[in-house]
């Protein structure tokens, strides 16, 4: 079997078996493989939009839970609401409000649904170590205890009255969760510098030398010695010796114990076994910190319904962790009667051809677009022409396979770290007054109208900007009233600073914004999960089709950077029709060769119809070729369709001796799969590939099969 087909193996289970024994065993002709085609894939959250939320800076809903039952200095509660570090009193209670979406005064959930969200991200509710240095953990990625909320935060019932609300509103529920560290407890004599394993190995308890990833597969991990095992010598500090939960995290060989990384010199193993931020790093290929965290974990699934984890510092786990835990975790959501569950990790890379292994070859259903962010700021600032999107979106084919694509990436603007779109536009563009306010509104306009899950971080959506360096702690306001000077006096986009106010007694167009597109996207699905099929991009717009497969409606969203109106000839796969406006700009209608010409206000988008059904398409071709990509080294399969018809290619592969599998659907030119490397392949061994065809009338069409050497796949 190839990796894919293991990722494909972990997200159906049982129904591996039936899906894979509809393929076609021996010779094949094109007439026989034609059955083989399937739709482009979608994620249990394609067709979602997400409010990021940090409980703590959203609303104070019982303020007798501030300190957490403890009493002392802020050193000692955690609790300070005039400093940007710690605590500022934003609970369970608060989040979930009186649950009543009629009532224009419930700020809660209620508040969140109105605008349009279908789910939310909640920064991690459990136990913290309260406070660590010079900073409190009211972010939530400093676990002690797995088992229950932070006590500042709320209980176990506070928990599920979210939990049963969000659910009655009609909106999901992803909790963040961390698998690579847990609280620093652990203190290393030696000092914290990293020390690479080529320097000191690891070692058994009976002082052989290993390397974990030999064991990451099995459950027969060696028994190891805090004192001779390690680089450095663990050392746990006082009052934290039995205060993790579960409890195996208690012991102090189930780390790595390497030292903290070096980010101006760390490159491949050491972003895996060096501790991040001095947080103690966990011996993730230890097969029973693997169950323990599933079992952890797997109970917030089982008592309270959850829908999803979004999985914090993704990318520094060891290779194999999420082939081996997301199938625990899969098992224990379709048990406890949520067969949607999924996840999508954080995983801060730049590229799109990076970003894509940590789906293709480490088994994650999807990620944050980072590369996404990046490009969306750049445009939506005036630094970068549309030409940086349409070179993201023709990259978005590294991300596909049977079961992934870039319609399930979680794209979003700004975060809790890097800081808030509103800093980048104010920091970054020219704009001023109004110009600012509709550069805001073209950012959300990209994320919601362009493939991808969007994602807005809480505070986004009445304006907040940032201060200083806009990053970390200066990205965390209160939405209640907030204590913090600094916060009181900041800039805001389209009003004026908050003062001692509440952000929920205000007004602001991009929140107003944000509800208009949710409502777009409910009454036209295609704008939110449809195939996307780049039309333009010259100079500052970029011009996108979204086409509903169902109903085989095309529709074309218009995005223009520049400070001066756009007008622009929009290339289509519907003649000769007339098209309804959407979003600004007057209807329009296409010409006999398809095109529109349609122009685009200053900083604004503009969202057409078409009233007429896409034209019946002439019978549907197919060839194929293949090639080696030069970025990735992987085995690219492309084919070829004539015509404009939003068509969609399967591409299937087939090993000696085994049934023809998927490879990937793409519905979107250029047509390309990008193929992981064949497991246990050999140099000399060949394969079968072919592509099928789908037009947008369902007909059929298939390239007879070609073999191919595995070489380029090494």
């Amino acid at each position: 079997m190839w990796t894919a087909g293991l990722r494909f193996a972990r997200t159906l289970g049982a129904g591996l078996a039936i899906a894979f024994g509809m393929g076609v065993a021996g010779p094949a002709s094109a007439e026989s493989l034609t059955s083989l085609a399937e739709p482009s894939a979608r994620s249990p959250i394609a067709s979602d939009s997400f409010y990021f939320v940090m409980t703590d800076r959203y609303r104070d809903g019982d303020p007798s839970n501030n300190t957490g039952g403890t009493n002392g200095p802020a050193s000692t509660t955690g609790f300070d609401p005039a400093s940007d570090a710690y605590f500022h009193g934003g609970d369970l209670a608060g989040l979930t409000g009186t649950c009543d979406q009629s009532d224009p005064n419930d700020d809660g959930l209620a508040r969140i649904k109105r605008l349009g969200f279908t789910a939310i991200w909640v920064t991690p509710p459990f136990v913290q170590r309260a406070v660590q240095g010079d900073s409190a953990a009211y972010h939530g990625y400093w676990f002690l205890d797995l088992s229950r909320p932070d006590p500042r935060l709320g209980d176990r019932d506070d928990f599920r009255a979210l939990v049963d609300c969000a659910h009655r509103l009609g909106m999901k529920v992803f909790v963040d969760v961390v698998v690579n560290h847990t609280a620093d407890v652990i203190d290393y004599g030696q000092g914290a510098a990293y020390v690479p394993i080529g320097r000191v190995p690891y070692r058994t308890a009976a002082g052989r030398s290993f390397n974990p990833w030999s064991y990451a597969s099995g459950t027969d991990f060696p028994r190891l010695s805090a004192d001779r095992s390690f680089a450095k010598t663990p050392q746990v500090d006082d009052g934290f010796t039995d205060a993790k939960v579960p409890a195996v995290l208690n012991d102090v060989t189930r780390y790595h114990n390497r030292g903290d990384i070096d980010w101006s010199s760390c490159v491949g193993r050491c972003e895996m076994d060096g501790d991040f931020a001095g947080l103690d790093d966990l011996m993730t290929e230890d097969w029973r910190v693997v169950k323990a965290l599933a079992q952890a974990y797997g109970d917030w699934i089982r008592d309270f319904g959850i829908d999803g984890f979004r999985i914090d510092t993704a990318r520094h786990v060891d290779p194999y962790f999420f082939g081996r835990w997301l199938p625990e975790i899969d098992r224990t959501a379709l048990a406890a009667g949520v067969p949607g569950f999924t996840t999508f990790g954080e995983v801060w890379l730049d590229t799109p051809a990076e970003l894509s292994e940590m789906m293709l070859d480490r088994s994650l259903p999807s990620v944050l677009d980072f590369p996404f962010q990046d490009a969306a700021r750049q445009f939506a600032t005036g630094q970068a022409s549309a030409g940086l999107l349409a070179a993201l979106f023709d990259e978005d084919d590294y991300y596909t396979s049977a079961t992934t694509n870039a319609y399930g990436l979680t794209t979003f603007l700004g975060n809790h770290d890097m800081g808030r779109i509103g800093f980048f536009l104010t920091t970054q563009s020219q704009s001023q007054g109004d110009a600012l306010t509709q550069r805001a509104l073209l950012a959300h306009d990209l994320l919601y109208l362009t493939r991808g899950v969007p994602v807005v971080y809480y505070g986004d959506e009445v304006g907040m900007t940032g201060s200083g360096d806009g990053r970390d702690r200066t990205a965390r306001q209160d939405m209640f009233p907030t204590r913090v000077a600094a916060w009181q006096d900041e800039q805001r986009i389209g009003r004026a600073p908050i003062g001692t106010g509440s952000s929920f007694d205000v007004d602001s167009p991009i929140s107003e914004r944000i509800a208009e597109l949710s409502s777009l996207r409910e009454g036209h699905p295609a704008l939110a999960s449809g195939a996307m099929i780049t039309r333009y991009s010259e100079g500052d717009v970029l011009a996108v089709s979204r086409v509903d497969a169902a109903t085989r409606t095309e529709y074309v969203v218009a995005f223009n950077g520049a400070d001066t109106a756009e007008r622009v000839v929009i290339p289509t796969s519907t003649p000769s029709t007339p098209w309804t406006s959407l979003l600004a700009g007057p209807p329009v209608g296409s010409r006999e060769d398809g095109t529109i010409t349609v122009t685009v206000p200053p900083r604004s988008t503009v969202a057409v119809k078409a009233l007429r059904r896409l034209p019946a398409p002439a019978t549907p071709q197919v060839t194929m070729t293949s090639a080696r990509d030069f970025v990735t080294g992987r085995y690219v399969l492309k084919a070829r369709v004539p015509g404009a018809d939003p068509s969609s290619v399967t591409f299937l592969m087939r090993r000696a001796g085994g049934d023809w599998e998927p490879v990937g659907t793409d519905d979107a030119r250029p047509f390309r799969v990008f193929v992981p490397p064949l497991e246990g392949g050999r140099p000399d061994e060949r394969v079968q590939v072919a592509a099928v065809v789908t037009d947008s009338m369902g007909r059929t069409a298939a390239t007879d099969p070609m073999s191919r050497g595995l070489t380029p796949f090494l």
